[in-house]
Formats: C-alpha cells, structure tokens, sequence
C-alpha cells in the first residue's frame, strides 16, 4: 500500500487527504496532478471569499479594543508615537499576561470569550464544530491580534508555499480533532490554544509595553536599524502602523487619500519622530522659505502620484516612506537595501552590515 493525496468528492475531507490505496486504485500522475490541482483550487476560492469576512471581523475586534481602552482611559490620541496603536499592544501583553495567572483572574475571562468569537467566527456553518477548512479560517482570525503587534509570524513568514501551510494545518487538525468525528469541538480548541499562548507568553516582557521609538534616541536608532532590516522584524510591524497613524491623521477629509497640501502636513507628522531626538532637522534649516518648502515637498509629491491623479494612497506612502527609511540607515554602516515585499516565495533582500553609533543625515 502506498500514500496518496486524492480526492473523491465536492468535500474535503481530512480522513481522504491522506490514505492508504491498493495497486489497483492509484491513479495515474496525470489523474494525481489534476486530483491535487483541484483541490488546492477548491480552498483557495473558498478562501478567497472569506478574506473579505475575515478582514471586516478583525476591524471589529480592534473596534470594541480601542471601545474597551477608551472606557479606561488608555486609548492614547494626537499624532505622535503615544498613539492608540502601542496603548493597544499595551493591553495586549496585559491581557495575556493575566490570563496566565488563572481563571478567575478577569483577563483569562476576556481571553476565554474571546476565543470563543473566533471559533464561532470561523464555524461558518453553524454545527458547533470545525472542520479542516474552517480550521484554516480560525487560525488566522485567532492569530489577529498577536501578529498585529509583531508577536506571531504571518502566513508567509511561516510557509513558502501554499502546499505547505496545508500540510502544516493538516497535521496539527488531525492532533485536534476528535478521534470519531472528524472534527475539532470549542473545548479541545480553548485547550489548545490557551496552551500555546502561555508558551509563547514566556517571552512576553512588561518593559516591551512602551515604544522603543519614544524612549531614548539609542533606543529609536535601534528601532529603525531592525525595522529597516526585515519586514519580518517586530520593530517593522510597529512601524508599519506608525506610518499609517501619521497618514490617517493627515487625511482630514477621510476619504482614505491624501493630497499635495496633505503630503506636507504628512511629512511633518512623520518626521515628529526623529526630530524628537534631534536625529532629523527642523524644516527651517531645511529650507530657505516656505515658498521652497512647498515647492519641494510638490515635487516629491508629483514623483509619487504617477498616473497624475492628484491623490496617492496609503500603499504609495508606505513604499515611500520605508523606503526612504532604509536608504537612511546606509550612514550607519548598513547596505540601506529594501527589504522586499513578503510573499510565498519572497525573502527579505536587507544586506548584513555593523551597525554604527551614529544616525546621520536623516532629513525629510
């Protein structure tokens, strides 16, 4: 007998995937190729539409957080670092670090509910149970938060390709499910997942709480040396939601752009920042009028909008900014390379270099 991956039906089913076949059932690998193709096909539609679902349900989760951070008195506003975004991460590793305490601590009760809503979340047909392809849909919506805050790695950090996430999940859905049923109940998930937080929140430390961009300017220099390093890096992710803080708050209208005479307000905002530790100089020593100013700022802003729409987004500001992040940190010995975006099949392309004691040139 001999193993093979098959498919007999319009259900995936983990029993099917991998089982045993006589001589006289083993397709041919043309059979096996076109078997193989159509399932992978088969769950990347369905995950395809359940990204969008996904993707409104986290906006909802980090809705009734920041609800929950107002209410007491954490939620951080304005446009520098002390931001809703590291009051968040604040109450992240506070929540999980008292859930591990037991419970009836009031932590493991929010995290207990909150596990709940991601298994009832991704039991998209309402059985009560979890099969494979909603396992698939609950471990990304449980993997929210702590990848958010740099805690987790993403999809593609964790897998080269998509083959390989599905076996990865497979084998940990089979360690899950009921030995009968072919299934995954909300107790053995709760007692899974639980497990695998208080692992992972051995290397949850209170002092990581505050922003290492706010701290010192070592620490910030620090923080920009690893961002710029790998998108795969904590500090990344953390400056990830930065540069879109600084854009959300230089988009008054609210219309999810930003124009000529926003793109300056949003320049200043971002360079707040390194300012703060004397590590980029003051618009007026950068310029000799606010005529020339505005005229500068115009022509980088033109040099981004390519299809000349008088808008860019948050991707084009994104791209920009980091970029020009990176291209700094060449003055502290490093190859000042862009990481390159993360894909199944993309690793970063930052060089290796010593890091220098000395942030030079960081102009805006």
């Amino acid at each position: 007998q001999a193993i093979w991956f098959t498919c007999r039906d319009d259900v995936l089913n983990p029993r099917e995937i991998f089982r045993p076949m006589s001589a006289a059932e083993i397709p041919s690998a043309a059979d096996l190729t076109e078997s193989a193709c159509q399932v992978l096909q088969e769950l990347a539609e369905a995950q395809d539409r359940e990204v969008e679902e996904l993707r409104l349900m986290q906006e909802a989760e980090l809705e009734e957080l920041k609800r929950r951070l107002t209410g007491t008195g954490l939620s951080g506003s304005g446009s520098d670092v002390s931001s809703i975004f590291k009051e968040e991460k604040r109450h992240f590793i506070k929540l999980v670090k008292g859930a591990l305490i037991g419970k009836e601590s009031p932590e493991y009760k929010q995290l207990y509910h909150y596990l709940l809503k991601c298994f009832t979340d991704a039991d998209n047909n309402f059985d009560g149970r979890i099969g494979f392809k909603e396992f698939e849909m609950l471990i990304e919506v449980a993997a929210f938060l702590p990848r958010r805050f740099g805690y987790a790695p993403s999809t593609p950090e964790l897998y080269a390709t998509d083959w390989e996430r599905l076996q990865a999940r497979m084998t940990l859905f089979n360690t899950l499910k009921q030995e009968s049923g072919g299934y995954i109940s909300f107790g053995k998930w709760l007692e899974y997942a639980i497990g695998h937080i208080a692992e992972k929140a051995k290397s949850l430390k209170s002092s990581e709480m505050k922003a290492r961009m706010e701290e010192s300017q070592e620490d910030f220099r620090e923080f920009i040396i690893a961002a710029a390093k790998s998108r795969k890096s904590r500090e990344y992710k953390e400056l990830y939601h930065f540069v879109l803080k600084c854009f959300t708050d230089a988009d008054t209208d609210f219309d999810g752009l930003i124009d000529v005479h926003s793109f300056s307000a949003l320049i200043d905002i971002a360079a707040a920042a390194p300012r703060r530790f004397g590590l980029a100089p003051p618009s007026s020593e950068m310029y000799s009028s606010e005529s020339h100013m505005v005229e500068a700022r115009a022509r980088i802003f033109r040099s981004l909008d390519a299809e000349n729409t008088g808008y860019i987004d948050f991707d084009t500001w994104l791209h920009y900014i980091y970029t020009h992040i990176c291209e700094k940190t060449a003055v502290l010995g490093e190859s000042g390379a862009v990481p390159a975006i993360l894909s199944s099949s993309t690793e970063d392309s930052a060089g290796a270099g010593g890091y220098s004691t000395r942030l030079l040139g960081w102009t805006t």
